[in-house]
């Protein structure tokens, strides 16, 4: 079935642009062309789409007005600005309502490479109520205290970006906002990163804190406890993974991925307890019964787990591939079909390590890929790891 791809522009001359670059996609995309907002909701009346790329800077109706409209009507599709305008007003503006951005002019083969990449991880998650779940995040649930704690170091005039990073990075929905956007095309990021300090670094204090206190981007708070779940237990089973994930790679690009994907490998989690607390209940409480992981449970109710959730958001926000390959397959490295060590393996055997957290949804070192370990020749190296780090706790990062 084709994809429906809907694009957005008040000029005419930029549409005929991109129907021409994009004519090739004609076999697999249903592509449509709006003149403007109006007439962009008049065509997803009629027929929705898939993904939504839309110019900023439009009148009457500007691609912010419209992307809100679209979150609201039209949970499910992916939403895209493509934009001549990096100035912090139009991002501010945008960030709640656009999964990624891209600036003018963009070429045929990057234009291409996100939309069909959206469209692949749409492939990921063929529930629609939970695509609709993910398709209206705006903010991840942020820990309370972590939230003053940041507002707090902001306003000091000691702040650097270390000190700010290390409370980032207590947290796993600040964190992937923060990345989110520094890959943007907004803040003019040429090259991808998968580390926070990087991230403080390039955003600068002044946007951190406009995006904080003025949009609340952050914000918000959400408490699940149960017998198999709270968030602060999942906090710290993230920072523990992220730890261990770096130690077992080398290569300064291959560490910041492995601590980025450890940090955020569970940030499905998040997405289910914040949007589909039921799923995750309901989930909890088998493989509680039948003494299995959580994400077994998962697969056996619905075919998906919090791996598949945390990637599809991550993916459509625009992270480092690497990261989203691993978020995605930290349970099932297999899959990836890789014949060396590399970030999905350091966040799977991590996650495995990381045990006796408050996060009772893993069990440890049952959850490793056997077919995984032997296809690498881990088994004696793993056992390694796991005296290495269970006798002298996950190590401090640097």
């Amino acid at each position: 079935m084709k994809r429906r791809i809907l694009f957005v522009d008040d000029e005419p001359r930029v549409l005929e642009g991109l129907r021409n670059q994009l004519r090739k996609q004609r076999r697999k995309w249903d592509m449509r062309f709006a003149e403007g907002g109006e007439e962009a909701l008049k065509l997803l009346s009629e027929q929705p789409a898939d993904v939504v790329v839309t110019d900023m800077r439009m009148p009457l109706m500007d691609g912010a007005e419209l992307l809100a409209q679209v979150q609201v009507k039209y949970a499910k599709a992916v939403r895209i600005v493509l934009s001549g305008h990096s100035e912090l007003e139009a991002a501010l503006r945008a960030v709640p309502v656009a999964h990624q951005f891209l600036s003018k002019p963009c070429g045929a083969e990057e234009l291409e490479s996100v939309i069909s990449r959206a469209c692949n991880l749409q492939a990921l998650i063929n529930d629609e109520a939970v695509q609709s779940a993910i398709g209206n995040i705006e903010r991840l649930p942020a820990a309370p205290q972590i939230y003053a704690e940041l507002n707090r170091e902001l306003a000091s005039p000691q702040a650097t970006a270390q000190s700010v990073t290390r409370i980032l990075q207590q947290d796993v929905g600040m964190s992937a906002k923060l990345l989110q956007l520094v890959n943007s095309a907004f803040f003019s990021s040429r090259w991808a990163t998968s580390d926070v300090e990087t991230a403080v670094a390039r955003l600068g204090f002044q946007t951190i804190r406009n995006l904080v206190m003025a949009l609340d981007v952050f914000g918000g708070s959400l408490r699940v406890e149960g017998k198999d779940f709270t968030v602060d237990g999942l906090q710290q089973h993230a920072m523990e993974t992220a730890r261990i994930a770096r130690e077992l790679v080398s290569g300064k690009q291959l560490r910041e991925d492995a601590f980025a994907a450890g940090m955020l490998h569970d940030i499905g989690k998040l997405v289910m307890a914040a949007n589909l607390p039921d799923h995750l209940q309901q989930a909890s409480a088998l493989a509680t019964k039948e003494r299995v992981p959580l994400y077994v449970a998962e697969e056996q109710l619905y075919g998906i787990t919090h791996a598949e959730l945390g990637a599809y958001l991550l993916g459509i926000w625009g992270l480092p591939y690497s990261v989203v390959e691993a978020v995605g397959n930290h349970h099932h490295p297999s899959r990836v079909g890789s014949t060396q060590f590399d970030v999905v393996g350091a966040v799977h055997v991590a996650n495995a390590l990381a045990a006796n957290t408050q996060d009772a949804g893993e069990l440890g070192a049952d959850s490793l890929d056997g077919a995984y370990i032997d296809n690498l020749g881990l088994a004696a190296q793993i056992d390694d790891w796991r005296e290495r780090f269970h006798q002298s706790g996950a190590p401090t990062v640097p």
